[in-house]
C-alpha cells in the first residue's frame, strides 16, 4: 500500500475534524473549515516602524487577516495583523508549527509552510508552493505559483514560477 493509499484508509477511519483550539481576534476572518491548533498567536501590532526624525513611531495595524477553507495552523505559529489592506491565507493551505508570518502577507492556494519558516512583511506566495524547514523570505518578496524552497534557504529577491531553489545560490527550473 503507498502512502496516498494508506491515508485514504485511515480517512475513512478518522474523518477530518475542523477544530478551532485557538480562539483568534475579531480581525481574523475564519470560515466554517479550518484548524487552528493551540498556541497560535494572533499579534495585533507588527514590527512596523517609520522615523520622525527623533523617535521609531510604530505603524498603526488595522487590517484584517483572511483564512480560506482547509487552512490548518500549528502551534506557536505567530501570524501579525496587517497594516490597512487585508492579508490572506489561501484555500488548502497547511502553516506548520514555530512559523512567522508578518503582516500585509498573501499566501495562495495549497501551500505547505513547514516549522520554522519565516515570512516577513509584504511577501506574496503563489500557490501550490513549499516551503521548506527553516526558510527565510525577506519582506516585499514575490514568490511564483509551484515554487519549492528548500530547508534553510534564504530568499532575498522574487521567484519565478516552477523554479526549485535549494540553497541561497542554485536555482533550478521545475520539468513540466
Amino acid at each position: 500500500m503507498n502512502r496516498l493509499e494508506y491515508t485514504l484508509s485511515k480517512r475513512q477511519m478518522y474523518p477530518q475534524k475542523w477544530e478551532i483550539l485557538t480562539w483568534p481576534p475579531f480581525w481574523v476572518l475564519l470560515p466554517n473549515q479550518c484548524e487552528i491548533h493551540s498556541n497560535v498567536f494572533f499579534s495585533q501590532h507588527g514590527f512596523g516602524f517609520e522615523w520622525n526624525g527623533e523617535q521609531w513611531l510604530r505603524i498603526p495595524h488595522t487590517g484584517n487577516v483572511i483564512i480560506e477553507n482547509n487552512v490548518e495552523i500549528y502551534s506557536g505559529t505567530n501570524i501579525v495583523r496587517p497594516t490597512e489592506k487585508d492579508s490572506r491565507i489561501g484555500e488548502g493551505t497547511k502553516i506548520d508549527a514555530l512559523c512567522h508570518i508578518a503582516h500585509n502577507v498573501n499566501i495562495g492556494k495549497h501551500c505547505l509552510i513547514i516549522a520554522g519558516s519565516k515570512i516577513g512583511g509584504s511577501v506574496t506566495i503563489g500557490d501550490n508552493c513549499y516551503l521548506g524547514i527553516g526558510c527565510m523570505i525577506k519582506n516585499k518578496v514575490t514568490i511564483g505559483n509551484n515554487v519549492t524552497i528548500g530547508m534553510g534557504a534564504v530568499i532575498t529577491k522574487d521567484v519565478p514560477d516552477n523554479v526549485i531553489i535549494y540553497n541561497k545560490t542554485k536555482w533550478i527550473t521545475k520539468q513540466k
